[in-house]
């Protein structure tokens, strides 16, 4: 686990309170090939499409992720602008597993890197339109949340398409949870614009984004993401707390698995 420390930072990304990321691959008993000669690669495809670690003044953000096949179609991102004081928080899901899915994945979070400095309504349409017949070569689609967090006041301006897997845990106890109000990325009929939103991130509140194979762990329902949502608004270090949860499930996973959470401090 690593944050960030201030020599490392460029000029855009610097210290402005702690952001951390984890995530694992299990490896498959016999596959020697593999370990030996596609390890290498498949890591590095992982790290790419992870989060990296950064350090915020007011905010928490941590990110965990473990995937079914080696490589996930998962995607995650974090990014973070001082200058401009925001961040662009990127969680989605690509059907499937393994390969296909995360070459797709790869692509898309590309896509979204090129336009990061749009608004999210448009970042996502124009994403959209450079991967849309990637995704309609391959018969696939991917669900997607895609947000803007403005530091100075907690402002989130989101676009769901097709996901509505994220939880709002306030200081009152109470859980909300965000519905999807979009079709998924290769879904989407086109002209039609993706329907940005707003919520606000209160002082120690926090916002939990995770994919659907939550809901493939043992016993898991809605629930469980709104229960974890409050359990992690109040846990002392948040990274542990996510990456406790996962560990949890075992060594293997029915499907690629992501959670990032985004909380204010009080």
């Amino acid at each position: 686990m690593h944050t960030i420390e201030q020599g490392e930072a460029d000029e855009t990304t610097h210290r402005v309170g702690e952001m951390t990321t984890a995530t694992r691959a299990p490896r498959e008993d016999g596959d020697d090939e593999l370990d030996s000669a596609d390890s290498y690669w498949i890591d590095a495809v992982q790290r790419a499409m992870r989060p990296a670690p950064a350090v915020l003044d007011e905010y928490t953000i941590a990110t965990t992720a473990r995937s079914a096949r080696g490589i996930s179609g998962d995607l995650s991102d974090v990014t973070v602008d001082s200058q401009r004081g925001y961040a662009t928080v990127t969680v989605g899901d690509v059907m499937g597993k393994g390969l296909a899915s995360g070459v797709l994945a790869a692509n898309l979070l590309g896509s979204l890197e090129v336009f990061r400095q749009e608004p999210p309504g448009e970042a996502v349409d124009a994403a959209e339109t450079a991967t849309r017949d990637h995704f309609e070569r391959a018969s696939a689609f991917a669900t997607l949340f895609h947000a803007r967090l403005r530091f100075r006041d907690g402002r989130i301006e989101f676009v769901d398409a097709g996901h509505g897997l994220t939880a709002h845990a306030h200081t009152t106890g109470a859980v909300e949870r965000i519905p999807s109000a979009d079709f998924p990325i290769g879904l989407q009929p086109g002209g039609i614009p993706r329907l940005p939103r707003i919520l606000h991130l209160a002082p120690g509140e926090l916002l939990l984004i995770v994919t659907d194979g939550l809901f493939e762990l043992p016993d898991a329902s809605m629930h469980t993401l709104t229960q974890l949502a409050i359990e992690l608004r109040t846990a002392t270090h948040l990274q542990l707390a996510l990456t406790a949860f996962l560990e949890a499930a075992g060594p293997d996973l029915d499907d690629d698995t992501t959670l990032t959470a985004i909380r204010r401090h009080p």
